[in-house]
This record gives structure tokens, C-alpha cells and sequence, in this order.
């Protein structure tokens, strides 16, 4: 970008949001919106088939979002306010949602009960268990269908189906769709000559691989996920272990990462985990990014206040508006920036790509959905709703506090001043369609402005922001979002 335009759009974003502007549109040369690549990245080795993050909040991003949006072409932050190994579990779910082979499947002895074996289906949420000797060969396989009307005390051996159908450990995606569609099979143990257990594979996950062709997944055709964590505390040993677990990317964040104690926290993470994946948040300042970039750190996060469940600005008047933060840093980033916060409609989306953002991360837009954490309940007025609260509310506090082990969670969080809100949303079904809306939107702002990928549209208007950008009057404001 020319010098003149990028000081004018400098100036021009000073102390605005995404609602203060409009993007004029291009000629447009595409002739479906379906031909439209969205690919971006989230931090410097973390790609994405479409900028979506899901927030890592407790009641926004478990392993069921994760999983949704991971599938859809995004990435999920599974929150911290939990303790390690509940946080661990969460990602081990959703590194285990879809593989072409299971390298390490669920597995049992034949000497044990249904009422073990049932255990471990349950608490795994897997539909079957592979049958193995002591020496890890293949038995048999038992899964639900073998379970029906059978007693817990009653044996495995006497319920598993016996010498079942195998392949190689070299079997291709074509031989295992041959074998599944001749035999009708469900799983398929992969096996040496031996007959030790060496994978398994099963057609649900080969027809995930036709069903979701944007799936978002890592070299082993695992879904890629990521994790937060704190700057203080346990931080250091929820990474060894979130790793441990499979995670792909580290998001290290508080309110205020423009401080000592996030800098202290980096360099003791880059000290024992030099090759982590590692995003660091929340930031606004361009001298913020400078800092941590000589530290080594391969993304941001970048927003302060802007959330809707946040209050962090009417509470303490601390804050910079989000398109004036995105471009500030974007401005002296070499690493991706997540957007996060100040999303309240899809249009704002392409608005923060354009200004900077290599992502955006969702909260308050995915609220209220299926794969949300908790449960639909009725509000006083008869109507479904679900919470949605920030990761600063007094109610999300004492959660941290309880997944810390503190002595007296309602005790000391009683002590603690607030900057976010708990409220009650309304019930909205999955999450998949909102996305599928998002994503369309998105496509539909780069095709009009004459583009055919995210990546060309972020080119184009950082070249000439004078083309595009449009400083909106009060009168246009209400012309354009009063609706």
C-alpha cells in the first residue's frame, strides 16, 4: 500500500468500529459464490478452509463445537476454566471424532464383563470395542448390536464377534471403501501377519471424509483443535499435557496480554516448549505484537472489550474500538491476527478480514445453539433460552475458581469486580446452518468486490482502501443497519 493511503486509512480508523464503515463493491467477475476460496490461517502453521474460530469460552467452545466448526472448515478453542484433565479429555474427543485410520482404538479383554466393556463405551462415547489377547492381537470385535439383552455379568468372549474382517496397515482409502461396501462392514482392525492390532477404521469416518470436504484436519486426518490457557498457575503443565493429548495450537490468554506477566509467561513457555504452536491474547497495541514477535510467538488475538457478553469498557473506560485495534496491529504483524470480539452481525466479518484479520473469532453469534455447552431450559416467559456469559462475569470466575481447586470458590469470587455479563439467549438449533450463513455472506461481500478469494480481496483492498472504504454519516448508519 502507498504511503499516503495507508496514512489516510490510519487516520480514518482512528477510534472506530466495524459499523462506523461500508465496502464499496468491485466489478464482479464470479460466477458462483461456491467457486470462492476462503482459505486463511489462524496463527503461522495452523491453516483454515474458512476464518472462523469458535471463542474459547465456557459456554461457547467444548469438544461438540469444536468438532462442528473443525468440520465446517474452522477451528474451536476449548476453554480453560476447567481442570487439566477434563480440558484434556475435551481435545482428545476431538482429535478422535474423525481419522481415516484410528491408530490407537478403544479396546478390551476378553475376560471381562458387558458391564466393564459397556463402561468403556459409554465414557468414551464410542459404539464398539476392538477384542484384543495380552499380546495385542486381534480376538474379535464388540459392539452395540452384540450387547442387546445381555447381562452385565455375562462375558465378552461369550458376546464378541469372532475372527472378524481385516486389512493391511497399508490400506489405501479405495481397498477400505471396497472392503466396508462388500462385507457391510462397520469397522474394519487393521492387522499385521501376526494379527496384533494395529488400527482400525470405520465408515463413519469415511463418510465424514465425503460429507465434509472443508474439514479442517492435521496430517493423520485428525481434526485440528486448540486450547487456552492462563499466564500464571498451572499453565506450564496444562500445555505439557494439553499437548500430550494432541492439541494443535496453545492460546495463551487473559484480559490483557500488553503486560509482564503475559511477556514472564511467554518466555518461560518458549523456554520449555520451543516448537509449541502458540497465539497469544488479548492484545490492541502495535507495540504489544513487536514485543511478542521477538519472543517467538506465532499468532494474536486482538480485542479489547468489544464482546457482547464483555463490560470490560463501560466498567473501566479501558478500550480501543476493534477496527481501529485490527489494522493498528495488522499493520506491524508478520503472524496471522484473530479478530476477536465486535462481531455482532456476518457483515462485520469481511470488514475485519479486509483491515487486517486472518481470522475471526465467534462468541456471542454462536450462542445459544446445540453444540454450546450447557442445557436448554424455559425463562420465565415460557420461551427456550441457553446462558451465554463472558469469561470475566462474576459466574465464569467462580467456575475458573472451582476448576483451580479453590478453598472457597463463592467466597472469593464474591470478592472479585466483574467486567463481564451472564445472560439468558434464545434456544436456536445447531450451529451448522449459522455457519453455512456466515460463510455465504462472506463469500457474497468478496464476489462483489470483484474477487475470487479471501486471500485476492485482502489483496485488493489494502492496495487501494481508498476504493473501498466508506466513512459512514449518522444518516447512513441508519440506512444501513436500521433494519
Amino acid at each position: 500500500m502507498r504511503s499516503l493511503e495507508h496514512d489516510w486509512l490510519k487516520q480514518l480508523l482512528w477510534g472506530c468500529t466495524f459499523d462506523d464503515f461500508l465496502i464499496a463493491p468491485g466489478w464482479g467477475v464470479a460466477t458462483s459464490r461456491k467457486n470462492i476460496s476462503l482459505v486463511s490461517k489462524f496463527s503461522q502453521n495452523i491453516p483454515l478452509n474458512i476464518p472462523l474460530v469458535s471463542a474459547n469460552m465456557d459456554t461457547i467452545t467444548g469438544a461438540r463445537m469444536a468438532i462442528t466448526v473443525a468440520k465446517k472448515g474452522g477451528i474451536g478453542i476449548i476453554h480453560r476454566y476447567l481442570s487439566i484433565d477434563d480440558q484434556c479429555q475435551k481435545v482428545e474427543e476431538v482429535k478422535r471424532e474423525e481419522n481415516f485410520i484410528i491408530e490407537k482404538p478403544y479396546s478390551t479383554s476378553p475376560n471381562v464383563t458387558i458391564g466393564e466393556a459397556r463402561s468403556i463405551m459409554e465414557k468414551n462415547k464410542v459404539g464398539g470395542l476392538v477384542v484384543v489377547d495380552e499380546e495385542g492381537r486381534l480376538l474379535g470385535i464388540l459392539t452395540n448390536k452384540d450387547l442387546r439383552f445381555c447381562r452385565d455379568s455375562d462375558s465378552v468372549d461369550g458376546r464378541m464377534s469372532v475372527r472378524p474382517i481385516t486389512g493391511s496397515p497399508g490400506i489405501s482409502l479405495s481397498e477400505a471403501k471396497i472392503l466396508l461396501d462388500k462385507f457391510r462392514l462397520e469397522k474394519l482392525p487393521l492387522v499385521d501377519k501376526d494379527r496384533k492390532l494395529k488400527g482400525l477404521i470405520t465408515s463413519r469416518d469415511i463418510e465424514n471424509l465425503e460429507k465434509y470436504p472443508l474439514a479442517n484436519k492435521d496430517s493423520k486426518g485428525q481434526l485440528l483443535v486448540g486450547a487456552a490457557i492462563g499466564a500464571t498457575g498451572d499453565y506450564l503443565e496444562r500445555t505439557t499435557d494439553l499437548i500430550r493429548a494432541g492439541v494443535d495450537v496453545i492460546v495463551l490468554d487473559i484480559a490483557n496480554s500488553q503486560s509482564d506477566v503475559a511477556k514472564n509467561a511467554v518466555i518461560n513457555f518458549r523456554k520449555k516448549l520451543p516448537d509449541a504452536e502458540l497465539v497469544v491474547g488479548n492484545i490492541v497495541l502495535p507495540e504489544a505484537v513487536q514485543v511478542f514477535e521477538q519472543l517467538g510467538v506465532n499468532g494474536f488475538k486482538v480485542g479489547l472489550g468489544p464482546g457482547s457478553a464483555c463490560t470490560t469498557r463501560k466498567n473501566t473506560n479501558i478500550g480501543i474500538p476493534q477496527a481501529h485495534a485490527v489494522y493498528g496491529c495488522s499493520t506491524v504483524s508478520r503472524v496471522p491476527i484473530c479478530a476477536d470480539g465486535g462481531i455482532k452481525r456476518n457483515g462485520s466479518i469481511a470488514e475485519a478480514l479486509m483491515l487486517g484479520g486472518s481470522s475471526v473469532m465467534i462468541g456471542g453469534l454462536f450462542a445459544g445453539t446445540d453444540e454450546t455447552p450447557g442445557l436448554v431450559f424455559r425463562d420465565s416467559n415460557g420461551e427456550e433460552v441457553k446462558a451465554f456469559r463472558g469469561m470475566a462475569s462474576r459466574e465464569a470466575m467462580h467456575e475458573k475458581l472451582r476448576a483451580e481447586e479453590d478453598d472457597d470458590p463463592y467466597e472469593t469470587s464474591s470478592r472479585i469486580s466483574p467486567e463481564g455479563i451472564e445472560k439468558k439467549v434464545k434456544y436456536r438449533g445447531s450451529v451448522a446452518p449459522v455457519i453455512d450463513e456466515m460463510i455465504g455472506n462472506l463469500s457474497s461481500a468478496i464476489s462483489y468486490m470483484g474477487a475470487m478469494s479471501l486471500q485476492e480481496a485482502k489483496e485488493m483492498f489494502m492496495a487501494h482502501p481508498m476504493s473501498y472504504l466508506i466513512k459512514l454519516s449518522e444518516s447512513a448508519k441508519r440506512e444501513s443497519w436500521d433494519r
